[in-house]
């Protein structure tokens, strides 16, 4: 008889399964483990006596995740025959498990405020990484000797046996605080805690601090006393979890994702009137991601603050105090998270996606956004192109816009959008089956894939941003009116729209048209937040054959300005005019071509009001959307595999 405990998990990452095989190993407790494509199942001998104090601890050291859901258990008669996922030894990206936490917390510790604590199964990683295979001597670690302690912790402790980075304040990474007149070096715990409390203490008082992390250098601050232009732009960093109900309007989801130990960006609704009076409707927030803004965080809190901001910024911003390492690091860009209801999509970035094992049963090296998607030892792993030595592959596919040279003989270059719809049809095995396809940012194209090839059904017109009031002007019969009177009523705006030069999306254009701080698709997405109200404008998308006419949408939208339109209305409503566009075209081509498969793909699909009103346009087909790989961009490295 064997008792069964599943836990559902739907990521092909194993941090999870792995945390629990060496805790079971440290338990000495006999139990395989396994982690299939959508459960972990941890199989146990029902007379194990240890069984229920193994699974308390595991309360315990089981972090939060984004991927984890409800768990069930069952008795079976016979040991269950599970094909599970493969793996492979790839640094993580996430936050410290909260063995790691407790460890940086706790005063008698080796680690104690040590912000480089981690495990075999948590923290970051992916940081000190050289070059494949994930061993010390392929990162910057290298150079660092293990103390004794440390040595013997690598060969017994079950959560660090053999663990690459493996280190604390006595062996490990040295950080320094600079001000304009001294320099102070940490060396033990005492001098540890005390640079974070003398950081934390200066950002409440009202100073700036420029903050090496393991995601970069980050320019930290008091929102509320600040000198900082467009406050509004920056990142919410909460520093407890308390202040959360107190200032954002969140879903339990959210607030769940915020906490988990993955730590996603989200843009989630203000609540309080002194978040609202710094960032308007909605903002940026990010839970302490990595163990220097979590000791920061701690301090913050001593000193009176549920949340501070910060930017994303270089080496030499200008700040009142800089707290740096000397290790080099090589940061990713950061994942943005999109919630609606229970559903989750990974919008943009490469953080906790990457790296990532994936199938590919050809000899091809894909290469876009400096990523990479190498075959290695008869596995494939997509990872930053910087971290792969030189490989030989029969054939090399890159992104067309990648500045890559390589000189192979059998080189491909292949565009963003055929690669995105592949990608979502290989994550949901629809590879071979007809299907048609939506892919939007920026540009609005409608795809249409026969099993073979993609093919760009319905190419957007192409926009360009300069000269943009004589085709504006020129669009209809009184466009040039519209043009005469908008410069009367917006001369700053009109001014800046008519200096306009080079590749301009329609966002930008569009957010520039509106007066938003952020002049971006996610300034126009934080706008149409704001809006309370239900239905929306009907924004003039003036079709020709199909085709979406960027300068009949921008002159709907400076029409509508003329009479008074707030902008979050606006905004709210250009959301909803795409969502009806979409639903309109996508039923007549996949009537055309007799499929009921639609693939969604591209940053822009992450809005509520777009992505709920193509909910029910196209209810009665089987949408498809990325699962584990982002929805932008990022997801091109492994559609190319199979194009």
């Amino acid at each position: 008889m064997y008792f069964i405990f599943e836990i559902a998990f739907s990521s092909p990452q194993n941090y999870i399964a792995n945390l629990i095989r060496a805790y079971a190993k440290q338990e000495q407790i006999e139990a395989d483990i396994l982690q299939t494509p959508d459960k972990i199942m941890m199989i146990f001998h029902q007379e194990d006596e240890k069984l229920e104090t193994f699974l308390l601890g595991l309360e315990e050291i089981l972090p939060a995740s984004l991927f984890l859901g409800k768990g069930k258990h069952y008795f079976s008669d016979d040991k269950p025959t599970l094909m599970p996922v493969s793996q492979m030894h790839l640094p993580l990206n996430i936050a410290p498990c909260p063995v790691c936490q407790k460890e940086m917390f706790d005063v008698s510790s080796r680690r104690y405020y040590y912000p480089f604590t981690s495990c075999n199964h948590c923290g970051s990683q992916h940081q000190f990484l050289i070059k494949y295979p994930y061993i010390r001597p392929n990162t910057t670690m290298k150079f660092l000797v293990p103390c004794v302690a440390c040595e013997e912790e690598r060969k017994t402790n079950a959560l660090r046996l053999d663990y690459p980075l493996i280190s604390c304040i006595d062996c490990g990474i040295g950080i320094r605080m600079f001000d304009k007149e001294s320099e102070h070096m940490a060396l033990n715990k005492g001098d540890y805690r005390k640079l974070f409390e003398v950081s934390a203490r200066a950002i409440a008082s009202g100073k700036t601090v420029l903050m090496k992390t393991m995601h970069g250098y980050r320019k930290f601050f008091n929102p509320k006393q600040t000198k900082e232009a467009h406050v509004g732009l920056s990142t919410l960093l909460m520093a407890s979890a308390e202040g959360f109900n107190t200032h954002l309007m969140m879903i339990e989801q959210e607030f769940n994702a915020l906490l988990s130990i993955e730590r996603p960006l989200l843009r989630v609704a203000t609540k309080s009137d002194e978040i609202k009076n710094l960032y308007g409707s909605s903002v940026l927030v990010k839970y302490p991601d990595d163990g220097m803004t979590m000791l920061l965080a701690r301090e913050i809190v001593t000193s009176g603050l549920d949340y501070i901001a910060y930017i994303e910024c270089d080496a030499n911003e200008e700040a009142d105090f800089l707290v740096d390492f000397d290790m080099p690091i090589h940061s990713q860009k950061d994942i943005k998270l999109f919630i609606n209801q229970d559903t989750k999509h990974f919008v943009f970035g490469e953080r906790i996606v990457y790296p990532l094992e994936v199938q590919s049963n050809k000899n091809r090296v894909s290469v876009a956004h400096d990523l990479a998607c190498v075959k290695m030892n008869d596995k494939s792993i997509i990872d930053s192109l910087e971290v792969f030595d030189t490989v030989k592959t029969q054939e090399l596919y890159v992104l067309e816009s990648e500045n890559f040279e390589s000189e192979h003989s059998n080189e491909h270059r292949f565009e963003q959008y055929k690669a995105s719809m592949m990608s979502v049809l290989a994550e949901h095995h629809e590879v071979g089956q007809k299907a048609i396809g939506v892919y939007f940012y920026g540009s609005l194209h409608f795809l249409y894939y026969n099993g073979k090839e993609v093919i760009n059904a319905i190419p957007p017109i192409p926009f360009e941003s300069d000269n943009l009031w004589e085709k504006i002007a020129t669009l209809r019969e009184g466009s040039d009116r519209l043009v005469e009177n908008y410069k009367k009523a917006y001369p700053n705006v009109w001014e800046r729209l008519d200096k306009l030069k080079g590749d301009m999306d329609i966002f930008e254009v569009t957010a520039i048209t509106l007066g938003l701080e952020d002049e971006s698709f996610e300034g126009i997405s934080s706008e149409a937040l704001s809006f309370l109200g239900k239905g929306g404008l009907q924004i003039d998308t003036r079709v020709k054959d199909n085709r979406f006419d960027n300068y009949a949408f921008l002159t709907s939208i400076m029409s509508y300005q003329l009479g008074d339109v707030e902008s979050s209305y606006l905004c709210y409503s250009i959301y909803e005019s795409f969502g009806d566009y979409i639903g309109e075209i996508v039923p007549q081509l996949c009537d055309k071509v007799g499929t009921r498969i639609v693939v969604l793909a591209g940053e822009t699909f992450a809005n509520q009001s777009l992505y709920g009103r193509i909910q029910r346009t196209l209810g009665q087909y089987k949408s498809l959307m990325n699962k584990n790989f982002p929805i932008g961009k990022e997801n091109a490295v492994h559609g190319a595999l199979y194009l």
